[in-house]
């Protein structure tokens, strides 16, 4: 096989053309090489890019997402319209009916006091809860007699959305689809424990459905009353009204009444008092004989002034006669006995002044009860008389109705619009945030500058993604070679080419983290570029799912495995491309029983070597690297390993592990490709109006066609 080679005109062609080919090179290398390095001006661009670029690619994301979703979007938004347009013909109307009334407050203090009241606020305050209050609820179900009343359910409980629906339907088209007869029943006679069932349940309805507000400037007060039945609304706020009006008028009766018993009460409890006190200072006068109290209060102090005299001329009689005569003188006796009778009665009319000052004291203090008494009852039955029993002296509200409530002529609710507006609204909020979720869990590369971001490696080019119509994709690259599918691989090429300047690389091996991510059609179109530029070898070294000798029109059946094994030579393996003159293609052969044995052979490495000297290039294809290890062992023989990730299909983390994989066994990826980009639904700037020039190749083809 070597000796053929010397003497085949294919080798002397591959040096002639490598050689032409290496000039040009050369020439284009040193205008290259003295420009800026791509590291410089990427830092360079990073350190001059203002942030908007940052914003403006997050900005473009989002409207990329937004535009490859969009019909699920679009989807969303009009099943929310829809499901709005149910709701607002399905739900019942709701009617409010608005009563306006004057609330002053009337009070015993002058007017000046109640204008400067700062907690006046605290009274309006207190009546906006009492119309709301469940005695007054309880009033207008007993005044309007609700709880006999026929049909009062239907007047409260708002009806199916079946049924509203399909009294939406009779209004539009005039069909009805229910009987709208009224259905006749009896009266049912109900029980006491259900009178008071359904009044207090009556109550609550009566009760949520008022609402009471005041102006910030005026006396006047704003009640409405929400129902599904208007004339029903305009009867329960006017009956709610009249209801407060007149609880307002039996609390204060009430409170009349009962300042009218207590005072009543306590006065009579105060004149019993004062009888009886009168009658305890009458007895205590009869019994102590002190009806003429200051009579008798003469009588005594004159009779003891005149007994203190005696009692002195005695006593100076005593001590005269004690001077003349002795101790034992009968006169000098009788004078000691007249001063001790006269001593003796002076005593006994002192104790009887003692007594009559101790008898005067309590006459006092009984004298005093009965003043007190007497007194109270006075100041009493003064203000009995005195008092304004219409307000107890407390403060009360004085209420007039302004404007009465009157039907409403159309319903609050709903607001079908608005309804619709929301829901359809919350539709395309459902569809955009389901889109970007779905975006954030989706793992897989959308972008070449997703690629580069999340692997960090260089990426050579874009490859498009080909439409079901074509049916030899391994060979687009003829068919046209200014589309933008030419162009990518063009792009590709050059990139592999310049990413080792002082040594292109000769051997490249095509592969991929799984299976069908369109590393064969890379590797064939590659191949056709290449061998524009020079002689190129195709070799298909997939072992185990051969696809290059489905693709080419040949009967050939020996290849590569033949070749190693020495069964076969070299003119019989390698079959020339029929459109191509300068590609020649070495499909697997005969499936071997241990392909990772065969490519790791000494023999296959020789085979390699060979091939080296008589092509400009080789191209392999080769088996994935996480499900075989053939990527693995080629990697180390070649010069440079391209591997394909297919957009929207291949996660980060199948990348992540077939590098690592590769880079475990020494082997660098010079490069990755994204395979089957659709370029016409993503964004130019990510796929063809930045890798590839593919915008350029479309106006350059539509000018072809127009001229």
């Amino acid at each position: 096989m070597n000796d053929l080679s010397d003497k085949d005109p294919l080798a002397d062609k591959a040096s002639k053309a490598g050689s032409n080919h290496s000039a040009d090179v050369e020439a284009s290398v040193k205008d290259w090489f003295n420009a800026p390095t791509a590291s410089t001006l990427k830092t360079a661009s990073q350190a001059s890019a203002p942030l908007s670029d940052s914003l403006s690619a997050t900005v473009g994301g989002l409207l990329q997402t937004t535009k490859e979703n969009r019909w699920s979007i679009i989807v969303l938004m009009v099943l929310g319209c829809l499901a709005g347009v149910f709701k607002a013909i399905s739900e019942t109307p709701v009617y409010r009916a608005s009563l306006t009334m004057a609330v002053e407050p009337s009070s015993g203090r002058s007017s000046s006091q109640s204008l400067f009241d700062p907690y006046a606020y605290r009274f309006y305050e207190t009546q906006y809860e009492l119309l709301k209050s469940r005695s007054v609820a309880e009033r207008v179900v007993d005044e309007l007699d609700l709880v006999q009343r026929d049909a009062v359910d239907k007047l409260l409980v708002p009806p199916s959305a079946l049924t509203s629906l399909a009294k939406e339907i009779k209004k539009i088209t005039g069909v009805s689809l229910t009987s709208d007869a009224p259905k006749k029943s009896k009266p049912a006679i109900l029980t006491t424990t259900e009178v008071a069932s359904k009044r207090a349940w009556l109550t609550q309805v009566i009760q949520g459905g008022v609402t009471v507000s005041g102006g910030n400037k005026t006396n006047l007060v704003a009640v409405t009353f929400n129902s599904i039945n208007p004339d029903f609304a305009a009867e329960i706020a006017n009956a709610l009204v009249a209801a407060y009006i007149e609880e307002g008028l039996d609390s204060q009766l009430n409170r009349s009444q009962q300042t009218t018993r207590w005072f009543s009460q306590r006065i009579e409890d105060l004149r019993v008092s004062l009888d009886n006190s009168q009658a305890q200072l009458q007895q205590f006068l009869i019994d102590e004989n002190l009806l003429d109290t200051s009579r008798n209060e003469q009588i005594t102090t004159s009779e003891l002034q005149s007994l203190n005299s005696e009692y002195i001329i005695a006593r100076a009689s005593l001590d005269e006669l004690a001077k003349r005569y002795g101790a034992r003188h009968p006169k000098l006796k009788e004078a000691r006995a007249e001063v001790s009778a006269t001593k003796a009665r002076l005593d006994l009319a002192s104790r009887a002044v003692s007594s009559n000052r101790e008898k005067q004291v309590k006459l006092e203090l009984l004298e005093r009860e009965v003043k007190r008494n007497n007194d109270f009852y006075e100041a009493f039955l003064s203000k009995f008389k005195e008092a304004d029993l219409s307000s107890s002296g407390t403060q009360v509200a004085s209420a007039r109705i302004i404007d009465r409530a009157l039907p409403p002529g159309g319903p609050i609710y709903p607001q079908k619009q608005k309804i619709i507006f929301t829901w359809a609204f919350g539709g395309l909020l459902l569809g955009l945030g389901l889109a970007f979720l779905r975006e954030q869990l989706d793992s897989t590369f959308k972008s070449g500058r997703m690629v580069e971001e999340k692997l960090g490696l260089p990426l050579f080019g874009v490859v498009q993604a080909m439409g079901s119509d074509i049916k030899a994709v391994e060979r687009h690259y003829l068919d046209n070679t200014r589309s933008v599918f030419s162009e990518a691989i063009n792009h590709i090429r050059t990139g592999v080419m310049y990413s080792n300047v002082d040594n292109p690389p000769q051997v490249l091996v095509v592969t991929s983290s799984v299976q069908s991510e369109g590393k064969t059609t890379l590797a064939s179109n590659l191949a056709l570029s290449y061998a524009q530029l020079g002689t190129t070898l195709l070799l298909d070294a997939d072992l185990r799912r051969p696809r290059i000798k489905h693709i080419i029109d040949n009967d050939t059946t020996t290849g590569l495995v033949d070749l190693v094994a020495g069964v076969a030579s070299f003119d019989q393996c390698v079959i020339r491309d029929r459109d191509q003159k300068n590609l020649y293609i070495l499909n697997s052969g005969t499936t071997p029983p241990n392909p990772l044995e065969l490519l790791a052979s000494d023999k296959f490495s020789r085979v390699l070597n060979s091939f080296r000297k008589k092509f400009s290039y080789i191209i392999i294809d080769t088996a994935p690297v996480l499900p075989a290890s053939d990527a693995v062992v080629l990697g180390r023989l070649c010069d440079s390993l391209l591997l394909a990730i297919e957009s929207d299909r291949t996660t980060h983390h199948m990348a992540r592990d077939a590098i690592k994989r590769l880079n475990a066994s020494n082997v660098s990826v010079a490069g990755l490709i994204l395979t089957q980009a659709n370029i016409k639904k993503g964004n130019p700037y990510q796929y063809g109006g930045y890798y590839g020039y593919g915008a350029y190749a479309y106006v350059e083809d539509s000018q072809k066609t127009k001229s």
